[in-house]
């Protein structure tokens, strides 16, 4: 019977999580590997220049190996580098961030790479999206398994905030207890741990299960948390996208405004605003802002912290950001901070910023990949990178964010 499993050196990491080595010339990626793994590996996907392999055993560990802290590791989707030490984590997503912005730009590399660790590994995330499968009578409320659509049934999560966990317990109970119809394929869970309060999006729990006090504000009836950052303060809620670590949120706040902080200070644009958290403190700097972003919760709330924060210099508009960017006109901006969701802005979108002209772009992204494929979009005779800063808001995971800021020469 021919072998169908075969014994191969783990050489490095590479974006997306997976431990690469070598088999007869070719590539092999094989997914919960630290580099110097010594690995028996199964092929699941053979290429002409290279294999995605199935990990089958360790034969000998490498250097940075740990135990998982969690009993899903391995099945479940949602981290990948648990294994690995969080030392080596933070230098392996630093190396792997300056490698794509150099290989793109290669004037960057006299520029200083930095990545800043979380101060937590765990038990920091305060939103997460859950999925929800029903087979059959059997029900499952988790996060996808790895590289498939499967969910893992997760009952606690040693990623999220206490608050979020209970969360997720009262979130299981009410689904598994078949209140919800019809069921959803997905619910987004929320916490503030100043509050001590949890909100769920995809079903109704708020009135049930988010304990209220008599004399609460409304905002809580409506199922919002208050997020305090810095000086700061947002009414946010499970519907409108909100940075996740809570103990990054004000280390990338301040990176975000900093290098903001070197231009005129008349007109700055936000675009994908979200709630308003780079639009509340750009207001305190400028003369006038505008945010925008295409979700109709987001706009509510953003335009509701500007009023709670008594900003009447904060324009929120909700609009499409590419259809509203190609029907903007000719704008007067000192200033364009983006933060698009993980697939990026566009090319569009980018050429457009490049029309306005702006002294400055910051762009906040949580893929350097499709960052450096927006950037590539600006035209380098009139814009060039001269800041880079990365912050690890996604411990246990391949992601990072990255901060770029964008001057016009």
């Amino acid at each position: 019977m021919p072998r169908t499993t075969f014994r191969l050196k783990i050489e490095k990491l590479v974006y997306g999580g997976w431990g690469l080595g070598r088999h007869r010339g070719k590539v092999v990626f094989v997914p919960f590997t630290v580099p110097g793994d010594r690995v028996e590996v199964a092929p699941v996907v053979e290429k002409k220049s290279y294999t995605m392999g199935r990990l089958v055993g360790i034969l000998a560990p490498g250097r940075h190996r740990q135990k998982a802290h969690c009993v899903h590791f391995g099945s479940c989707g949602g981290c990948q580098w648990q294994h690995l030490e969080y030392p080596h984590q933070v230098d392996i997503k630093r190396e792997l961030f300056e490698e794509t912005i150099t290989h793109r730009f290669p004037e960057t590399r006299k520029l200083l790479f930095r990545l800043r660790g979380s101060p937590h590994v765990f038990e920091y995330r305060s939103r997460a999206r859950l999925q929800v499968q029903a087979i059959g009578h059997a029900l499952k409320i988790g996060f996808f398994r790895a590289q498939t659509h499967e969910v893992e049934d997760v009952e606690f999560c040693p990623l999220l905030r206490p608050c979020l966990n209970n969360g997720l317990l009262h979130a299981r109970r009410f689904l598994f207890a078949g209140k919800a119809s019809p069921l959803p394929a997905e619910i987004v869970l929320a916490s503030s741990e100043e509050i001590a309060r949890w909100a769920c999006a995809g079903i109704e729990l708020r009135g049930q299960l988010i304990p209220t006090m008599k004399d609460d504000p409304p905002e809580f009836l409506e199922g919002l948390l208050r997020r305090t950052v810095g000086r700061f303060r947002y009414w946010v809620s499970p519907a409108a996208f909100f940075q996740a670590n809570d103990f990054m949120i004000a280390e990338l706040l301040e990176t975000v405004i900093e290098l903001a902080s070197d231009t005129r200070k008349r007109t700055a644009l936000d675009l994908y605003a979200g709630v308003g958290l780079f639009s509340l403190p750009l207001a305190a700097m400028f003369d006038r802002v505008v945010a925008v972003d295409s979700s109709e919760e987001a706009a509510r709330l953003c335009r509701k912290n500007a009023e709670v924060a008594g900003m009447d210099n904060i324009r929120t508009i909700c609009a499409d950001v590419p259809t509203w960017a190609a029907k903007s006109g000719s704008r007067i901006f000192d200033l364009v901070i983006l933060d698009p969701p993980r697939g990026g802005a566009g090319k569009e979108v980018m050429k457009r910023i490049a029309e306005w002209e702006p002294e400055a772009i910051v762009y906040v992204s949580c893929d350097p990949q499709t960052m450096v494929r927006d950037l590539a979009a600006l035209p380098r005779r009139t814009y060039r990178i001269d800041r880079v800063e990365g912050l690890d808001l996604f411990p246990q995971t391949y992601h990072v964010e990255v901060v770029v800021r964008l001057s016009r020469r």
